[in-house]
């Protein structure tokens, strides 16, 4: 028999109803992955009676299980983990009579009911992650590239025993398009005061990278309700919930320090605001792929202007902050960000 193969692994996810219970895959439920982190281990319990000089003996506790699941953000494939990070969806509008439709994904501050399966096929078993929560996300991209996505994920288990998802029920997954992946040359940055006007051509900035890390620092607990079924059952965590302020970080490293706007930011505390642009191919008609995050209230963190030989670079690292009130341009949105959008997704990945 031969060995698993990473280029044939088929991984996908599905919307999740009820904390701990696995849903079958199917189509469209497709996802293209890169290598993961997910991992299990399980918390044992060593026998460290007195009459013993050496454990002879050790029962499996509480499992734990953690990771990431990264992938190429794509126009079109990547709405589920996003908008289950977010919170709030909805069904998108349809532009004119054509097969692109506009979607917005905002910010929901408890994720409670909001969880998803995650199942890759290992050639000769299934890896089934029964529920997971998106506790984190990281979008990054930089010159030359595409834009990688990764999802921080706190899993209930990871199992390769289930009889939910197996080598049979996989056959139906497919993926509802391998395309369109987002790159970094399709982007249009823009950087401005808070308090000026909204944001147009004069505001562009020109990045060689950026970095958006957004985690929710969600929770589970070991209550006793949730563990494994056998001879030997182990404590699972309940449903994460929030445990802390959200930590939201935007970098934008530029390939020449050339003055010292921003140093005299930094030093002002002068508050920004952004958006981040990308316009892919043509949908149909006038509508092409778009995907779009918008940033209300940025505070200049730092900007680590580093002496070098050759050229010197300027990475600057804001606080991503909610807004008291919306600026100018960015109509409703007081939430540290906004996800939006136009692709071919035609209904509400969180429904």
């Amino acid at each position: 028999m031969s060995g698993s193969i990473g280029v044939e692994i088929v991984a996908g996810v599905k919307k999740a109803t009820v904390w701990g219970t696995p849903v079958a895959l199917g189509a469209n439920d497709g996802i293209l992955i890169l290598p993961t982190t997910l991992k299990k281990r399980a918390d044992v319990e060593v026998d460290d009676s007195l009459g013993n000089y050496f454990s002879v003996d050790g029962d499996p506790g509480m499992i734990v299980a953690d990771g990431d699941i990264p992938m190429y953000l794509r126009y079109d494939g990547c709405d589920l983990p996003l908008a289950n990070f977010m919170g709030v969806a909805g069904a998108p509008t349809q532009q004119g009579a054509t097969a692109a439709y506009a979607f917005i994904y905002k910010w929901l501050k408890a994720l409670d009911g909001k969880f998803i399966t995650f199942a890759k096929s290992m050639t000769h078993y299934v890896d089934e992650v029964p529920t997971l929560k998106v506790d984190g996300i990281t979008i990054k991209g930089e010159v030359g590239k595409a834009l990688q996505l990764i999802i921080n994920a706190i899993p209930i288990n990871k199992v390769h025993d289930s009889a939910t998802n197996t080598l049979g029920t996989f056959a139906n997954v497919t993926y509802f398009e391998k395309a369109n992946r987002i790159m970094f040359s399709d982007g249009v940055f823009r950087l401005n005061d808070q308090s000026d006007v909204e944001l147009a051509t004069g505001h562009k900035i020109y990045p060689a990278s950026f970095e958006l890390t957004a985690k929710r620092k969600q929770k589970g607990e070991y209550t006793g309700q949730y563990r494994t079924t056998g001879a030997n059952p182990q404590d699972l965590i309940d449903e994460p919930t929030n445990n802390d302020t959200p930590e939201i970080r935007l970098k934008l490293q530029f390939p020449r320090h050339s003055g010292v706007t921003y140093l005299n930011a930094l030093g002002a505390d002068t508050r920004k605001k952004a958006d981040i642009a990308f316009t892919g191919g043509v949908i149909e008609g006038a509508y092409s792929r778009k995907f779009m995050l918008q940033f209300p209230h940025l505070q200049l963190a730092s900007d680590d202007v580093a002496d070098e030989k050759g050229i010197i670079k300027e990475p600057l690292e804001f606080i991503v902050h909610g807004a008291t009130a919306a600026p100018a341009g960015m109509t409703g949105i007081t939430d540290p960000f906004w996800i939006s959008g136009i692709n071919r997704r035609t209904t509400d990945p969180l429904a």
